[in-house]
């Protein structure tokens, strides 16, 4: 009798917790969805900044249930709709444009023929303008040599790498009278590249350049600086030849041709105690060059402080042909100075050959450390 009671209290226990439980269900009934909620497959989206714009762009997934999606920026004010199952390929893309120049939030959702959409993907974008542009900087020429055979070498200062510069454009006229575009990066196996080589450049002609950069490596947009001209070439002296000179000191640290070395360290001396004024050498530059500047170093061999036996005046002179000379003009030369005096020749001469004459100066010799020439 006892255990009878015993399950009768049991089973009242159960009946009693099962119907407190459905009282509990009873006001949340209306909130549950036949089957479970249904969510499409969301957008595994990037943002690529732009000029202006922003492109979004993503794969279309293995969810072949997607029809659409929706993009909103400008927290939800503004959107654009996507007919997902009209696009062709595996990707979708997206352009956002007219924007201002800030970063953005975007927010895609993706949605199937019953309307099921899918929960919310965020992607930060930029878009870049004017503002950006304005900040930009051409990366500077430091030097430009040209040899006897037409080869530039452009040896460029740093680029700007940190705001996006990625490569340098140079626009120049080719042998056969082409204007030409090449594109030269900043950097190659991360390291920055200094010079760059032209060898087809039309003789006794310029070139233009300028910088190109991306705002990240993603940007679908290249912003560039505006074209600076190539200016001053350098000519190559290990071309150069000193065809002939009044004289020189015995020994080969005297030699006229030292003069034409590529440093102002060495000497040309003049006989000692067997010459006077004037003191000339012809260079031959191996090849025909628009002249529109030269150099003139006092040198400093032997003489750490400088040596202040050379001219006080020369003369310039150009030839074609190493017959014919043509006077481009008497110069001053301050010999008590250090360092590289450059002279201007107006008439941009085109020549071959130049000779160098000193004219007067301290002594009856004359000792010079280098000369330079510069043109197209």
């Amino acid at each position: 009798m006892k255990k009878i009671i015993y399950i009768t209290l049991i089973w009242l226990a159960v009946i009693s917790m099962v119907t407190a439980c459905r009282k509990m269900e009873a006001p949340y009934k209306q909130y549950v969805v036949t089957g479970g909620l249904v969510y499409p497959g969301k957008a595994i989206a990037v943002a690529k900044s732009g000029k202006n714009r922003v492109q979004i762009v993503w794969p279309k997934g293995v969810d072949k249930s997607v029809v659409k999606a929706k993009l909103y920026w400008n927290s939800f004010a503004d959107s654009i709709i996507v007919d997902v199952a009209a696009i062709q390929g595996d990707t979708i893309k997206v352009m956002v444009e007219d924007l201002d120049e800030k970063n953005y939030t975007f927010v895609i959702r993706t949605f199937d023929a019953q309307g099921n959409m899918s929960v919310p993907v965020e992607v930060n974008g930029g878009s870049f303008g004017d503002r950006y542009q304005s900040q930009l900087l051409t990366r500077p020429v430091n030097s430009t040599l040209i040899n006897a055979a037409g080869k530039l070498t452009i040896n460029w200062g740093g680029a700007d790498v940190a705001n996006g510069a990625y490569a340098s454009e140079v626009k120049y006229t080719d042998v056969s009278g082409t204007v030409k575009t090449e594109v030269f990066p900043v950097i190659i196996d991360t390291k920055e590249v200094k010079t760059t080589e032209i060898t087809d450049m039309l003789a006794n002609t310029n070139y233009q350049f300028r910088t190109i950069f991306r705002p990240d490596s993603l940007s679908i947009d290249k912003f560039y600086t505006t074209f600076s001209d190539g200016g001053l070439f350098s000519i190559d002296k290990r071309d150069w030849k000193v065809v002939s000179f009044s004289s020189e000191h015995p020994g080969g640290e005297n030699a006229a041709v030292n003069v034409i070395d590529g440093t102002e360290h060495t000497r040309w001396h003049a006989c000692a105690g067997c010459s006077s004024y004037p003191h000339w050498v012809v260079i031959d530059m191996g090849a025909p060059r628009i002249l529109t500047q030269f150099g003139v170093w006092r040198t400093d061999y032997a003489m750490p402080e400088g040596d202040n036996r050379g001219p006080n005046k020369f003369e310039f002179f150009t030839s074609v042909d190493n017959v014919s000379w043509v006077s481009q003009g008497a110069f001053d030369f301050d010999r008590n100075l250090n360092g590289e005096q450059r002279y201007l020749l107006p008439n941009s001469p085109k020549a071959r050959y130049f000779k160098f004459v000193g004219t007067q100066g301290p002594e009856s010799y004359m000792v010079l450390g280098e000369l330079s020439a510069y043109g197209l």
